[in-house]
């Protein structure tokens, strides 16, 4: 085979199946990067590399580069505090997420349960915002033109249907959620 058969197929096998994780994951530990040059700069690296055999854990090598390609920008930019760069436990985390035992899997499945009753409760307009902003990644913007309704609008709902949720769930329940990074480590990445 040649070089780019071989490049090809080891991205097919590798690659293309731990890019929806790393979307997701680049979404939290980096809210303001634009995901898709981030992806795309990953992906111009990964061509670039030589010998694919030397990779022992192509999955973990995917989510270094991407994160190393955010760095460059940030350093580029250099207005970021150092905890925006999304920490190594971080990234561990995120690889570890499908090496989960059988107990958190039963109580994620139960905990998911429980925030879709709690999601189907809410106003239709509040339900739908939610699950576009945080299923579909879409911006508030997005949000309020798919819905004919203005961008405070949808801040609004939003706000009060994820109040609404997490008064729903017990300080435990809670404790198992997802978090984002707090407002003040957010950090903005454009070219």
């Amino acid at each position: 085979m040649g070089t780019s058969t071989v490049l090809v197929a080891w991205v097919a096998r590798h690659v293309l199946p731990a890019e929806p994780a790393l979307r997701r994951w680049l979404r939290g530990v980096f809210p303001g990067c634009d995901v898709d040059d981030v992806v795309q700069e990953t992906y111009c690296r990964l061509a670039a590399v030589r010998d694919l055999d030397r990779i022992e854990d192509p999955r973990r090598y995917l989510f270094q580069t991407a994160r190393n390609v955010v760095l460059v920008e940030l350093r580029r930019q250099r207005v970021v505090r150092i905890e925006a760069a999304g920490s190594a436990a971080d990234m561990e985390a995120a690889l570890a997420a499908d090496e989960l035992s059988p107990d958190r899997v039963v109580g994620g499945r139960w905990l998911l349960e429980r925030v879709d009753a709690l999601l189907a409760a809410l106003p239709e307009r509040a339900r739908t915002a939610i699950r576009l902003r945080k299923l579909d990644g879409l911006s508030q913007r997005q949000i309020a033109e798919r819905l004919g309704v203005t961008e405070t609008v949808v801040e609004n709902d939003l706000s009060r249907g994820l109040r609404a949720l997490l008064a729903g769930l017990s300080e435990g329940e809670r404790a198992e959620l997802p978090m984002r990074p707090r407002a003040g480590r957010r950090v903005r990445v454009r070219r």
